[in-house]
């Protein structure tokens, strides 16, 4: 429970000096919630970017090391086939091109996956929006309309929403922010 809601019991009114000290508090949590939310998504993009690295890294390393062994037995053996050891060399070349093509494919899927931090960015647009308007719920990630309002007022009004709406916001507004507080 806030102290604001607890001093208002008691019959005092929180003095401006509350009211500050606890929007500073839950605006720094806030902004510490977010920064781990943006972390955990990012750790996750850097995990998956650190496999196509590995990936291709691998390809690279295979190539290398099996190179010059295995080209020389396929070659050996095509000739050994019937084929002139000049084409028999090219076709283990033309082999070894395909297998690190389609492991350079599997590696470019893998980057393709990356993306922004979508849940970061759209929880920061909500505070955004909420800070320029703190009586109205943040917009819906769906685009459902929301039971408070919009930012610019849905009838016109600008941010004069009653309490009654605000409290329909549910735990959107952190408590204590604004003057009020939840129970």
């Amino acid at each position: 429970m806030s102290t604001t809601a607890g001093n208002t019991r008691n019959g005092r009114e929180p003095s401006l000096g509350e009211l500050v000290a606890l929007a500073t508090r839950d605006v720094s949590l806030l902004v510490r919630q977010e920064i781990n939310l943006a972390k955990a998504e990012l750790t996750r993009q850097a995990v998956s970017a650190a496999l196509g690295v590995a990936f291709l890294a691998v390809a690279a390393g295979l190539g290398l090391c099996a190179l010059i062994a295995v080209t020389i037995f396929l070659g050996e053996l095509i000739t050994w086939a019937g084929v002139e050891r000049f084409w028999s060399y090219l076709l283990t070349a033309a082999g070894y091109l395909v297998v690190a093509g389609l492991l350079a494919l599997f590696a470019i899927r893998r980057f393709r996956r990356l993306s922004p931090p979508e849940r970061t960015i759209q929880t920061v647009r909500d505070d955004i929006s909420w800070l320029r308007n703190p009586t109205a719920a943040p917009a819906s990630p769906v685009g459902t309309a929301s039971p408070a309002g919009t930012a610019s007022g849905a009838n016109g009004a600008s941010g004069a929403n009653t309490a009654a709406e605000a409290n329909t916001a549910g735990s959107a507004v952190p408590a204590g922010v604004g003057g009020t507080a939840q129970l």
